[in-house]
């Protein structure tokens, strides 16, 4: 075929395409979506910041028992988890010589008793002198304070819980030798438990005394359980060595968990007159990215369309705590932040607000 007819044929095929292209109801190009961001709506401090701090979980009450008194061990009966009443006998001692004795001074007491109970009808009617009823009187009395000391010695060799709780250690075995206030066992009131933390003095300085806290306490392996706190200590001295000040908290053993001395558990500690105090505000951390310039965030500044016009705003960060991270400036509360996607997005960009949330 000419090399002319087939130019042509291409010419009219070309020009066919062009025309069909530009039929009306065919689009020329597809505009693309407005962008759909999630954000939150930026509060207070006061609006649930909070602070969290490791602690160790303590017993209310902790006593290790002792005899007053040496001897050898005749009965040992609680055992390490046992639980005791109050005033139940947890060992005793081998009593013999404190027996020997009690009945020694109870002699010399009754011997002296009677001895004063004749002198006091002797000086009624003269029969000996002032002094001599005054040496019956004393020697009495003497006796009688022997006997209760020996009486005193004789109930020492019984050892007694003093409150109500668990055993924890036994230190001894039944019938060693053991001195007076050597200890037996280590008992633990945990009915009422104990957490011990250590808080900054950035957080102390700004915390008020008699102030309404709100504490909670959690552990690993039951995330999904909180524990109220109640405040039952501060110290009003820094430690020497890490200038923190100790704080005592206090939580009711309800008894359907096995919470024992020793656990490791978070507390969170948090004010809302204090946290108000420091004029800052708390974000997620991950909205806040960095450049060359500074750290910034993505503000979302609705339009009256419906859309929003996405605007870059540096800011000056503060600590990163259990609550968020520290906004000190260049965030004001009711802010639309921006919280997903800010890789992608730039000053002047028109979007589309998610579904918002209360920071």
């Amino acid at each position: 075929m000419p090399f002319g007819v087939l130019k042509i044929m291409f010419n009219v095929i070309m020009l066919g395409t062009l025309l069909a292209c530009s039929e009306p109801g065919q689009p020329v190009a597809e505009v693309s979506p407005t962008r759909l961001v999630r954000t939150l709506t930026v509060g207070g401090a006061s609006d649930g910041a909070y602070q969290e701090f490791p602690g160790k979980v303590e017993a209310s009450q902790v006593a290790a028992l002792s005899f007053r008194v040496s001897g050898e061990l005749s009965g040992l009966p609680a055992r390490e988890g046992d639980a005791v009443a109050a005033d139940q006998l947890v060992a005793s001692l081998n009593d013999e010589d404190q027996q020997i004795r009690l009945r020694a001074r109870q002699g010399e007491y009754d011997q002296a008793f009677a001895d004063f109970q004749r002198g006091q009808s002797l000086i009624e009617r003269g029969g000996i002198s002032r002094s001599d009823y005054q040496r019956l009187e004393a020697t009495a009395s003497t006796a009688q304070s022997n006997l209760e000391a020996a009486q005193r010695d004789l109930d020492a060799t019984r050892l007694r819980a003093p409150f109500a709780g668990l055993i924890a250690i036994r230190h001894v075995e039944n019938f060693e030798d053991i001195s007076a206030m050597e200890p037996i066992y280590t008992l633990q009131d945990i009915s009422t438990l104990s957490v011990k933390v250590d808080v900054p003095e950035s957080l102390m300085i700004k915390a008020q005394r008699n102030q309404d806290f709100q504490i909670s306490a959690s552990f690993d392996a039951i995330p999904d359980r909180q524990f109220s706190l109640t405040l039952t200590e501060v110290a009003t001295r820094a430690s020497s060595g890490t200038n923190t000040f100790e704080v005592t908290l206090d939580f009711a053993n309800s008894g359907d968990l096995n919470i024992l001395p020793g656990m490791s558990v978070t507390v969170r500690l948090q004010s809302e007159s204090m946290t108000a105090a420091s004029g800052t505000l708390f974000v997620p951390a991950q909205s806040v990215l960095a450049n060359t310039t500074g750290p910034y965030a993505f503000v979302a500044i609705p339009n009256a369309d419906g859309t929003a016009t996405v605007k870059r705003r540096y800011v000056k960060i503060g600590n990163l705590t259990g609550g968020g991270l520290e906004v000190i400036e260049g965030l004001l509360p009711g802010d639309q932040l921006v919280t997903a996607g800010m890789s992608k997005l730039q000053d002047g960009l028109v979007v589309r607000l998610g579904q918002g949330a209360a920071l």
